[in-house]
């Protein structure tokens, strides 16, 4: 018999936490109340409750059970675990499921349209998330706590929140427009469920102030950086003089550098 989720507890366990914020746990922008779990954090937080109960995960309705892992989008340094409307062997019990976790979840590299990006590979500090993988989602793992004897993996939906908008169009042009973007970058006519192309329009409106940020901070290392390349193709000009002059003076050469042919005959 499946357990009603529709419940809630006051004693919520939850280890190894980082901040919940809205555009992934490295952007600090969102609430602090909430507190997301590490793919460390969860085995910890399952190995604290019995390895015997029965596993469910929350806010999926009757898809409460787990089934496999992929690397959540849009957040390429975390792991989304996969609700299912089965139970199977490899999650069926929180023993299962640690030691699933352990054997799998570990080291997984993140893959963008051009391949494979091994710095994200999934570790111990790798926030965690619930997703199915067609449809994203913004529900972040946040507890794992024993309620009438079945063990249940919380999640929080952190997706933004709209509020004043600098956006100068209807929600469904620019979700049009989103669609058109993403085939013409991707070669991909992806389409998401309603509610998912809502949530990611909030996050262009957040993304664009963040790439403007970005933006700024890129331009003045570009000057940095060209006023530090000018210096060193100055300082090669000047050696490669200084070279001429000696070899000049040594008689390996007759020019002088810079000399005209007038020059030269004057010398004489």
């Amino acid at each position: 018999m499946v357990p009603e989720m529709r419940f809630k507890s006051s004693q919520p366990t939850i280890r190894r936490a980082v901040p919940v914020s809205q555009g992934g746990p490295s952007a600090h922008m969102g609430s602090m109340e909430s507190q997301q779990l590490t793919l460390g954090g969860l085995v910890e937080a399952l190995d604290a409750v019995p390895g015997d109960a029965h596993l469910y995960v929350s806010a999926f309705g009757s898809a409460n059970r787990l089934n496999g892992l992929f690397r959540h989008r849009p957040f390429a340094d975390g792991l989304a675990l996969v609700p299912s409307l089965r139970e199977h062997d490899g999650s069926a019990t929180v023993g299962a499921y640690v030691e699933y976790l352990r054997r799998v979840a570990f080291g997984v590299a993140y893959r963008f349209t051009d391949g494979r990006a091994d710095e994200f590979l999934t570790g111990w500090d790798t926030p965690v998330w619930v997703s199915t993988r067609h449809q994203l989602s913004f529900n972040a793992v946040t507890g794992v706590e024993m309620v009438k004897g079945f063990a249940v993996i919380r999640t929080t939906n952190v997706a933004p929140v709209q509020g004043p908008s600098i956006q100068r169009i209807s929600d469904e042009e620019a979700i049009n427009r989103m669609r058109v973007e993403h085939l013409q970058r991707t070669g991909e006519d992806t389409v998401f469920a309603p509610a998912v192309e809502r949530q990611l329009l909030r996050f262009v409106i957040k993304d664009r102030s963040d790439l403007l940020h970005r933006l700024d901070e890129a331009r003045e290392d570009l000057a940095s950086f060209e006023k530090s390349l000018q210096a060193k193709k100055d300082l090669v000009t000047k050696l490669e003089q200084e070279a001429v002059r000696n070899d000049y003076l040594l008689g390996i050469r007759d020019d002088l550098p810079g000399n005209t042919l007038e020059r030269q005959e004057h010398a004489r």
